[in-house]
């Protein structure tokens, strides 16, 4: 019986014609020798040498559903596999390959049973994570927006880098009120194990690195997490997941840093794979919470400066400090 379940149907060759590489962005590190060869594994793994059908065809169908046979589905991406084997001699990529895949189904099947597990089971595994607001949907029991772009939910950490979202009939089942599940999630955010990294300024740009996946997430203690003063707040960056820098807000360079800050951030966000973006905006996180700022660059062939933007008592703070010296903006 096969390992896994064939989990989609072909898809169009990712060539895209007869001159092109069939090599898929993806892994785009591949030459075409290799990435017919990571086919050849693919296909050998997932139908568990069962030649009856024909071979599966994989090109730009990156994600796909991993599941023994009978059992719901799990999400795999391609990518990982690919990233997995990028340094490893081709003898050794089925090993790893099948390594890995067994781990995803055993986290996979731990998921299950924690989406049925009570309260105190779970505890001290609930953490927030923080999502765009397009992804909070009816599988979220328990979430709440910062910005227009970002939202935090609370999911239950099942291993490595897996978690799982509470669902609305789970927290109901515990019977406890709301802002206890909060609680026990920020505590063990707090709790959580991170790596600070300083530039030379003197007020140095703070760059943060969690474990678990959860790295962006620290944004909700960036406070704690700037061991400094902040009289004026923090600034914010979290393009996309798995990446989060902080600086204090301390006097006049706040109106230097929004400019220099808030393309830069656009850029990393456009950069970044679709699936993982977090804010395109900078942050800044104040005495009321959490706000995106930045700067609306002039028309093109405009001897304008750009226009920064936020709240009004962004805007407030930032009028209060007079521009560098022959700075326009």
């Amino acid at each position: 019986m096969p390992l896994f379940r064939r989990a989609k149907k072909a898809g169009p060759d990712a060539g895209g014609g007869s001159g092109a590489s069939p090599v898929p962005p993806w892994c785009a590190w591949f030459g075409p020798a290799d990435w017919h060869a990571f086919e050849a594994l693919l296909n050998d793994v997932f139908l568990d040498g069962n030649k009856s059908g024909p071979p599966m065809r994989f090109g730009e169908q990156r994600h796909l559903s991993l599941a023994a046979e009978g059992e719901p589905g799990a999400p795999l991406d391609l990518a990982e596999i690919a990233e997995l084997v990028r340094a490893l001699p081709h003898a050794n990529w089925r090993s790893a390959t099948v390594s890995f895949l067994n781990q995803k189904q055993r986290l996979a099947d731990r998921r299950r049973e924690l989406e049925r597990a009570g309260f105190a089971e779970v505890r001290n595994l609930l953490m927030p994570r923080l999502v765009t607001v397009d992804a909070v949907g009816e599988g979220h029991g328990l979430s709440v927006a910062l910005t227009g772009e970002l939202a935090v939910v609370v999911v239950i950490h099942v291993g490595g880098d897996l978690s799982a979202p509470v669902p609305p009939d789970q927290f109901r089942s515990w019977r406890v009120d709301e802002a206890e599940v909060w609680a026990a999630a920020m505590a063990n955010l707090e709790a959580a194990p991170v790596s600070l990294q300083y530039n030379e300024d003197v007020n140095p740009l703070v760059n943060v690195e969690g474990e678990g996946g959860y790295t962006s997430t620290h944004l909700l203690r960036a406070a704690d997490l700037v061991d400094r003063p902040a009289p004026h707040g923090i600034l914010a960056m979290v393009p996309f997941h798995g990446h989060l820098m902080l600086w204090a807000v301390e006097g006049p360079e706040l109106h230097t840093c929004v400019i220099a800050y808030g393309p830069l951030v656009r850029k990393m966000w456009e950069d970044a794979p679709e699936e993982y973006r977090l804010s395109s905006r900078l942050l800044w996180i104040g005495e009321d919470g959490i706000e995106s700022v930045g700067v609306e660059p002039a028309p093109p062939g405009s001897d304008e400066p750009g226009v920064i933007t936020g709240s009004a008592r962004f805007v407030e703070l930032l009028s209060a400090f007079r521009p560098p010296d022959g700075h326009r903006g």
